[in-house]
């Protein structure tokens, strides 16, 4: 184990000498393990060179291999120790953007109070990152916005999610009590690029009612999407969670859509499907899990893969 532990970070750096000093070690003991593997699969793994080094063919099959065994072990071993009723452990879960992370941050909170011994590895990116880490053993758990369909197998519940206008407290907008698609026209507004699913979305709705958008600002980062709308320069589309600090202070505003599933995105729950969870991680995918099923039932709906009683 120890020995595809140091093939995995040299696979990542390409050079002995800064696995070594990753992984706190001599350059000579990280060969030592390197040759070990190669003396066991009777093949070359890594072709060495003076500047560094990289994977051999046989190398890039073993990695995606190693990856997968260094994980499962890691998850029996916190199993074995979860029969020993600890009620410890750790857990990595991906976010699949800002949206999501604000939306996963109370569950996190609830949890770490209920169960202080148990400690979470917090990812924030792209869902198509999240996916990799899934399918690689990377992660437990991925909570993301419109999962690809190369992604739909680690699906394992699903909720509509809504959006609103949010806006500062003195926008022209907050003179109604609704807001149309024709009105995002008429004003400065912060969106993601079109390569976040919300934009996608937001896109296609514009489209089918012939309306043309051009955002002032195109940013997918949330806390800059709040600072603008904080200071009146622009309308949002988020969902009302999202920003639910800045509306209880009184910072932002949130207007609904005059159809309320107007800017609807779906959020998913991901694990891998051939993955038993440790302690850690089947704690917070049931708590996620309550959660998203608390969320479908307010919009009088059942996330997927929960049958009605």
């Amino acid at each position: 184990m120890k020995a595809l532990k140091v093939f995995l970070e040299l696979a990542r750096t390409g050079s002995l000498r800064q696995t070594a000093e990753k992984l706190n070690t001599s350059p000579a003991s990280v060969s030592r393990k390197l040759d070990q593997l190669e003396y066991q699969f009777r093949t070359q793994l890594f072709d060495r060179s003076h500047s560094g080094g990289k994977l051999t063919a046989a190398g890039e099959v073993l990695l995606g291999r190693a990856r997968l065994i260094v994980g499962e072990m890691e998850t029996t071993l916190q199993l074995v120790s979860d029969l020993k009723a600890l009620n410890t452990g750790s857990t990595t879960v991906y976010a699949g953007g800002a949206i999501v992370a604000e939306l996963l941050a109370p569950a996190l909170c609830a949890l770490h109070r209920q169960h202080p011994g148990l400690r979470f590895h917090i990812h924030e990116g792209r869902t198509s990152e999240l996916i990799d880490a899934l399918r690689q053993g990377a992660a437990d758990i991925g909570v993301a916005i419109f999962t690809p369909e190369a992604g739909s197998p680690f699906v394992r519940r699903s909720v509509p999610l809504d959006h609103a206008l949010i806006v500062a407290p003195d926008h022209p907008l907050t003179l109604q009590t609704h807001v149309r698609i024709q009105d995002l026209a008429r004003h400065a507004i912060a969106i993601p690029d079109e390569s976040f699913s919300l934009r996608r979305t937001l896109d296609a709705e514009c489209l089918r009612h012939g309306v043309t958008l051009e955002p002032t600002f195109v940013t997918g980062s949330l806390v800059m999407q709040k600072e603008l709308a904080i200071r009146g320069a622009a309308a949002l589309v988020l969902p009302p969670e999202c920003c639910r600090r800045e509306i209880e202070a009184g910072l932002l505003t949130s207007i609904p859509f005059d159809r309320p599933d107007l800017v609807r995105t779906q959020l998913d729950l991901c694990v891998h499907h051939d993955r038993a969870l440790p302690f850690a991680a089947k704690t917070l995918h049931d708590t996620l899990a309550l959660s998203l099923l608390r969320r479908a039932e307010a919009h009088h709906a059942l996330p997927s893969g929960i049958p009605k009683e």
